[in-house]
């Protein structure tokens, strides 16, 4: 078996495979409060696992949890940001890039 990488012999024209702007935008949301709850499940468990191990109480418990909502949030902007810029780079026919791992970069980006 080889290892080629198959391409089409031409590119679709820009606009013909795509849903417009409310695609892009329900494709993005979709992405967004995926990455939200997920994450957030995952580090919320995550917390309260780790407390309840070492038993803490419960307001160090809260408090460790308002703190982990700072990184669960930024993952999640960060995640829209690329979402949004990827819809658009299909919905004008491009090919997706590769990621900027910076969370100001998508979202101050201007389209």
């Amino acid at each position: 078996m080889t290892n080629e990488i198959i391409k089409p012999e031409t590119n679709p024209k820009p606009g013909s495979q795509s849903l417009g702007t409310f695609g892009c935008l329900l494709a993005a949301a979709g992405a967004t409060l995926l990455t939200f709850f997920l994450v957030g499940a995952a580090t919320a468990a995550s917390v309260w696992a780790f407390c309840k191990l070492l038993g803490l109480p419960d307001t160090i418990v809260e408090a460790l949890l308002v703190i982990a909502a700072f990184p669960v949030l930024a993952a999640t902007f960060w995640v829209a940001g690329r979402a949004w810029h990827v819809e658009q780079r299909l919905e004008q026919g491009l090919d997706v890039d590769q990621p900027v791992f910076a969370l100001r970069h998508y979202l101050l980006k201007r389209s």
